[in-house]
């Protein structure tokens, strides 16, 4: 027959289980209070939050691969076949061929070495 271990105060189980059990209550009623405060100050305090746990976890777990999203552009067939032969020609993917590339200009112009417009490229 199973015992009702709750009647024991002095069970350190059940104990922990109540005392997480309180903390958890307190952390909703601080949120619900939270919500029905200002919606700004709401969202700064979650931002905050969010910042410091994510800071938390990328120490905890060391380094961290960034998330890789997939980019779509719009250029002409022959271009991209032209680009893929350059780039294969230099044993780099599509990928690391414009991502080198875009560094690079990046980096020329906060030298100040080239300025970058619309019409192009300038001295």
């Amino acid at each position: 027959m199973a015992k009702d271990f709750d009647q024991y105060d002095d069970n350190p189980v059940m104990k922990t289980l109540r005392d997480a059990a309180e903390e958890q209550k307190q952390i909703s009623d601080a949120n619900s209070i939270l919500k029905s405060a200002n919606p700004v100050q709401t969202q700064i305090v979650e931002e905050k939050t969010s910042v410091e746990n994510n800071s938390q976890n990328a120490e905890n777990a060391g380094p961290v691969e960034q998330k890789k999203i997939l980019m779509n552009i719009s250029i002409r067939e022959s271009t991209k076949k032209s680009w893929k032969m350059f780039f294969l020609e230099h044993d780099l993917s599509m990928t690391q061929g414009i991502e080198t590339a875009v560094e690079y200009l990046m980096s020329e112009v906060s030298k100040g070495n080239i300025r970058l417009s619309k019409g192009g490229i300038t001295k």
